[in-house]
């Protein structure tokens, strides 16, 4: 099977510093933390609930544990962790405001991407009466649709701050008007004083 290319991968290698303990919740297969610990040198832990995942992630020399991430980090202690990743799954969660706390609790920063459903595609897919994401007979779970302006006012409620941020297009970078032109978005925040 051919790996696809997922720019927003390459976007968080490029965050994270080399020797970084890294925690991935929802880290799937561990593909994300496969390339961290090739090019950074990570300390790498992972969450995951899917079972077939974490078995790939164990077969391939991974300290990964199969849970819900929604039920919490009470395993970790404060500060355990230099990155907490949480990527393209945010959009997936129930209550999301409760485990960015606990990303910011337990790590010094925290990297989210998901799916910009301001992107002028996904605008005009929903002018033209074709809905955000998944169609009801798809068999893929619910994604909630968020904007910058969503993941801003989130930053806001649980007293973050935006330290970094990376908006992509297919293969490019956005460098303006991201709200519009970019369809995925990487964000790297950190708890205020």
């Amino acid at each position: 099977m051919e790996a696809i290319y997922r720019p927003d991968l390459e976007a968080i290698v490029e965050l994270v510093h080399d020797g970084a303990r890294v925690l991935d919740l929802g880290c799937g297969d561990g593909e994300l933390l496969l390339r961290l610990i090739a090019s950074r040198h990570i300390y790498a832990r992972g969450v995951e609930i899917s079972e077939s995942a974490v078995r790939t992630c164990i077969s391939n020399g991974l300290s990964v544990r199969q849970g819900n991430i929604e039920e919490g980090l009470l395993d970790y202690p404060d500060q355990a962790f230099d990155f907490v990743i949480l990527s393209e799954t945010i959009a997936f969660l129930n209550r999301p405001v409760p485990l960015v706390c606990e990303m910011l609790r337990v790590g010094r920063r925290a990297i989210i991407t998901f799916k910009n459903a301001g992107f002028w595609r996904y605008r005009w897919r929903m002018l033209i009466g074709r809905g955000f994401g998944p169609t009801l007979d798809s068999n893929e779970p619910r994604e909630r649709a968020i904007t910058l302006n969503d993941f801003y006012a989130l930053c806001k409620k649980v007293k973050a701050k935006v330290t970094q941020s990376i908006f992509l297009v297919d293969q490019r970078r956005v460098l303006y008007w991201p709200e519009l032109l970019a369809e995925k978005a990487v964000f790297e925040i950190t708890k205020l004083p």
